[in-house]
């Protein structure tokens, strides 16, 4: 059996979003269709957030939770996490804090993009968060791999979310038209796949979404993506030992010392 904890951003409540439990039960209902049989799922959601974490001053906050969920994640037996932002946040500290496999869904939908076309282009619901994906393109070295121009494009359409979950009627009417008509921009300037960069465009592979319309062009769903990336990373630590490098960069300290450093901040993990 494996155990995957997907990390949420926000807490199970979200204030501003009617019927938010549509959210996540859609993408409770998602990650089933691709988990495999012996695959636990379970999500994790942080205590309290400022929200608007596509401002990066309180994505800064937004993380310590987030990565507090990972380690407690790790410490009560999970086998790796998931972060489920497209904005893939936290992720270096994470994999630091912790020994297990983390993934963040939108690095590994485009990671898989370039093992499926030459160039690829990601596609946001939001144009603040454009800047926030490009940041993580140029991090992950995937620069020549993603379209030269606007390689991260936005639908700026958001309102609703939990209804693309709940309804793929709605998916399909609301949704669909606008996407098809940025990835297809895309597509003119090069793009062979498209990666989706929201967790909310989970729905689109629930409404059976999963090539642009007219083309023979894949959609690389990046919670899809992310969780089957884990389920791979987890099976290789378990069968081979091989998990994220403790050499320089996601190096850590001891945790006895770790704890001790860091309980003034997160307190008793």
């Amino acid at each position: 059996m494996v155990r995957i904890v997907v990390q949420h951003i926000w807490p199970e409540a979200v204030p501003f979003l009617t019927d938010c439990r549509l959210l996540w039960s859609g993408q409770e209902a998602l990650f089933r269709r691709v988990a495999r049989s012996d695959t636990v799922v379970e999500q994790s959601f942080v205590p309290t957030s400022p929200y608007n974490t596509m401002y990066s001053f309180l994505e800064l906050l937004n993380d310590v939770e987030l990565v507090k969920g990972i380690i407690r994640a790790e410490r009560k037996g999970f086998d790796g996490a998931v972060i489920a932002c497209g904005n893939d946040p936290g992720l270096k500290e994470a994999r630091e804090a912790t020994s297990f496999p983390v993934v963040a869904v939108t690095e590994a939908a485009m990671h898989l993009a370039c093992m499926l076309g030459s160039k690829f282009a990601a596609i946001v619901v939001d144009k603040r968060c454009i800047p926030l994906v490009e940041r993580n393109i140029r991090q992950y070295g995937l620069e020549g791999r993603a379209i030269a121009h606007r390689p991260v494009r936005s639908i700026e359409y958001a309102e609703h979310m939990p209804q693309w979950y709940g309804s793929a009627e709605f998916t399909r009417e609301h949704v669909i038209p606008k996407f098809e008509a940025v990835a297809k921009a895309c597509i003119d300037d090069g793009a062979e796949v498209i990666a989706t960069a929201c967790g909310g465009f989970g729905a689109l592979a629930l409404a059976g979404y999963n090539k642009i319309g007219g083309t023979e062009v894949p959609i690389v769903n990046n919670l899809v993506a992310g969780l089957k990336l884990a389920e791979m990373l987890v099976d290789i630590r378990q069968t081979l030992g091989v998990s994220t490098s403790k050499h320089l960069s996601y190096s850590c300290l001891p945790r006895d010392l770790f704890d001790e450093l860091t309980r003034p901040f997160l307190g008793e993990i």
